[in-house]
């Protein structure tokens, strides 16, 4: 029996949805047909069990939404079979999910990574049926933050431009969810003192400022980290984290030069 492996460019746009997360809807990239039209040698196809997500998805779980049915993915059981007998084009009705783990998760996916292979079974209906074993590798034509969690950000990294000594910034950050949860979320990354609220400076040695590091502000108060920072309940419509950056000072003299540092922004469930 004849085997096709066929490689699928797609490009990713994912949604985050309750209780599942829209990886790519293949209706948008793949269309079938009957080289005959009139139903008269009809095409039966299902997608079979082994059928997975790959590369830096591998681990993720999740389903797959196959002619009206909904299957968990991987796949452990063939589908149920779709019949296509018309010379019109019909987009192939397979969509791919993930389920959410944690708050607002996400893995980064890089253009030509294969995200997911699909086996697929077509057999006709007159003489042998002419039967034939298919592997869709669908790979991404973009290079794309596949959020994992029920919730995520409007933006993964961020970086803001501070004004000369001692001015402050505002932090363009939201976050959103496919339904109502309520949201804390706290930082991370290196400190310089105890109180762990004035971030390194990690800036090159040659153009490095000494007795200065980075601290983030929220209504006025220094936050620390791994300090919980309530959001409340957050849904469909997007919630400001209403942080902003500052300079920490670490020493009695500041002198000039570069500051610049890393801090992480880590969403928990309430």
């Amino acid at each position: 029996m004849e085997s096709l492996p066929t490689s699928v460019y797609v490009n990713l746009d994912p949604v985050i949805q309750p209780g599942q997360n829209l990886v790519v809807d293949l209706s948008q990239h793949i269309s079938c047909w009957n080289d005959y039209g009139g139903w008269y040698d009809t095409d039966h196809i299902n997608l079979v069990q082994g059928s997975a997500f790959a590369g830096s998805l591998q681990s993720y779980k999740g389903s797959l939404y196959w002619n009206n049915v909904t299957y968990p993915f991987p796949l452990t059981t063939n589908t149920n079979v779709l019949d296509i007998g018309d010379k019109t084009p019909m987009p192939l009705p397979l969509k791919l999910y993930i389920t959410p783990v944690g708050a607002a998760g996400g893995v980064v996916i890089k253009a030509g990574e294969v995200i997911a292979r699909i086996h697929m079974y077509k057999i006709a209906t007159l003489g042998s049926g002419n039967p034939r074993n298919f592997t869709w590798n669908i790979i991404s034509n973009n290079s794309v933050v596949m959020p994992t969690g029920g919730c995520t950000v409007d933006s993964r990294n961020v970086t803001v431009n501070l004004p000369d000594f001692p001015g402050s910034a505002e932090i363009p950050l939201d976050v959103y969810c496919s339904s109502e949860q309520k949201l804390s979320f706290y930082l991370s990354g290196a400190t310089t003192d105890s109180a762990r609220q004035v971030f390194a400076n990690t800036a090159p040695d040659a153009t490095k400022a000494s007795g200065v590091g980075v601290s983030l502000m929220r209504n006025g108060k220094i936050l620390a980290t791994g300090e919980n920072v309530s959001l409340g309940t957050v849904n469909k419509s997007k919630v400001p984290l209403g942080l902003s950056a500052t300079y920490g000072q670490t020493g009695n003299k500041v002198s000039a030069g570069t500051v610049q540092s890393v801090i992480g922004v880590t969403f928990i469930y309430e």
